[in-house]
């Protein structure tokens, strides 16, 4: 769950949590896959890591979307082993990767650019028919972590709805079977609350609870539900109209429950 990193004998270890996850968008109007660790969002930008590496490959066989194909999918799982052992066991932190236009591309971030371009050569003089590039910057706030890699709102829900089925389904639930699914919300101003709930109300909805919170920006909070089955795209379309509403009354999401069906 937590990766050590370690540059100089006398310093403390930086603990780094392993939350990584995927999801899909566009780049630039091209189909792309990300993956990263959320986790660091927790504790970036760190002061100490302010290099960026950049790595990338162009794929031989991409899909029609420009992704990896099942076949040379474990190639560039072996690659990006590589790469990113070389780079970790040398201090640097493995924030996320990106497929997508055909190419594939690793982002760490590290104390000094050192001889990671050196390791990175190294590595791929085995693999002499891919094309590769490098390239460091500065990048002291993380920009590419938190603006290019960092999913936005809708992305980032759709990842933990994910993981709630994931969840769902190891406990033999069986999605199709409709039940009582809960949401919670959380508001800004109470009247803007009970503007929400107006809104949510027409749509099927009830509400459950309505509490004050005493702590945070948002001190308003609401769960509501209604009877739906548990399918991914009923549970992503319920979530996301969820939180479009509430971004019209300066609200946030907050999460879903439901009880198991089989």
């Amino acid at each position: 769950m937590f990766k050590k990193f370690f540059n100089k004998k006398t310093e403390k270890a930086l603990e780094v949590k392993q939350d990584w996850a995927s999801y899909f968008c566009n780049v630039d109007s091209k189909p792309a896959s990300v993956r990263l660790n959320l986790a660091l969002h927790e504790i970036a930008p760190i002061e100490s890591y302010s290099h960026r590496v950049w790595f990338s490959i162009k794929l031989l066989n991409p899909d029609e979307n420009g992704l990896t194909t099942r076949e040379e999918f474990p190639i560039i799982c072996n690659i990006e082993d590589e790469v990113s052992g070389a780079l970790e066991k040398t201090g640097a932190i493995a924030v996320g990767a990106l497929k997508t236009d055909g190419t594939f591309d690793l982002y760490f971030y590290t104390k000094s650019v050192g001889n990671y371009i050196s390791s990175i050569q190294s590595i791929m003089s085995n693999y002499p028919d891919y094309q590769f590039a490098t390239e460091t910057k500065i990048d002291k706030e993380w920009y590419d972590y938190f603006n290019f890699l960092y999913p936005e709102e809708y992305e980032y829900q759709t990842i933990q709805n994910q993981r709630i089925l994931i969840n769902l389904e190891k406990e033999g639930d069986n999605p199709e079977i409709e039940r009582l699914i809960d949401h919670w919300l959380i508001f800004e101003k109470e009247d803007a609350r009970e503007k929400y709930i107006s809104k949510i109300e027409r749509l099927g909805y009830k509400v459950l609870s309505k509490n004050n919170l005493s702590e945070g920006k948002y001190n308003y909070q609401l769960n509501i539900a209604k009877v739906s089955d548990a399918t991914r795209n009923t549970i992503n379309d319920n979530v996301w109209q969820l939180i479009t509403l509430a971004k019209e009354d300066h609200g946030s999401y907050d999460g879903w429950g439901c009880p198991i069906s089989k």
